[in-house]
């Protein structure tokens, strides 16, 4: 019988990863998350304060990081993160597209510069990173990419029990279309590119939920409980690895199951 050092399949040691939108919640556990298992990692928030936070947290527990001040929406600022890696690492073997913005505007109350806003940041931004750091990749011949989803784009629910967040919504489904069609592209150059949906996770980007709104999410998770944003860092995680080398083109829903019941 053949053996397989399990160890070596999951071993991201000595790569490079840029985790988007990590200065809080579910980037910054992936950030934590990936520094932890030996990767070096580019933390790129609009938030430089957060974001140097972050990367100094990372390297007093013995990781390598740096804080990349980084408006994903712009194509000169993802270009300046993308050589600024370059420049410090010398390759980008992981982008983790993680940055986003959630509104919970219903559609007839909707102002259009706020519904570009939300489509710059969570699809145009997805496309402008992966377009930039796609291009080094192909030059190596590999890479793993992971975009962020949501389970709202598949539940056809609103983004809280008070409605709206059709905007966000549609980026999301958008995104993940995005991602199949990239996985296509991609996938003679030895790229794999998957997304994550989370489902309802504590983040401050929920801060203000109300409590019956909180309760109606625990009590509708068939695992019982909301998740947490190392839930679903863990998933990226599996997903940058080797382990996960014949998956591509895939979302994965990382819900507790609320997704088999809404």
């Amino acid at each position: 019988m053949k053996t397989r050092k399990l160890s070596k399949i999951f071993d991201i040691k000595g790569k490079v990863a840029i985790v988007t939108g990590a200065g809080r919640g579910i980037g910054q556990a992936i950030a934590s998350d990936l520094a932890g298992f030996g990767a070096s990692v580019v933390i790129a928030d609009m938030d430089l304060k957060n974001a140097q936070k972050v990367a100094r947290e990372i390297e007093a527990a013995g990781g390598k990081a740096i804080a990349i001040k980084t408006d994903v929406s712009d194509n000169k600022s993802v270009d300046q993160m993308v050589r600024r890696t370059i420049e410090k690492f010398g390759r980008i073997d992981i982008l983790v597209n993680n940055s986003g913005i959630m509104s919970r505007c219903m559609v007839m109350d909707m102002k259009e510069e706020e519904l570009e806003r939300t489509l710059e940041i969570n699809l145009k931004g997805v496309f402008l990173c992966s377009q930039a750091v796609a291009k080094h990749m192909i030059e190596r011949k590999g890479g793993k990419i992971v975009n962020m989803g949501s389970s709202m784009s598949s539940r056809g629910s609103v983004c809280n029990l008070s409605g709206g967040g059709a905007d966000y919504c549609a980026s999301k489904a958008a995104v993940q279309a995005f991602t199949r069609t990239l996985a296509m592209e991609l996938a003679p150059c030895g790229i794999n590119v998957n997304a994550v949906a989370p489902g309802i996770t504590n983040t401050p980007m929920h801060e203000g939920l109300w409590e019956g709104a909180k309760l109606y999410y625990e009590n509708s998770v068939p695992l019982g409980r909301m998740a947490e944003p190392e839930d679903i860092a863990d998933v990226v995680l599996f997903l940058v690895t080797d382990a996960a080398r014949y998956i591509t083109g895939q979302t994965i829903h990382v819900n507790g199951g609320q997704i088999m019941v809404d």
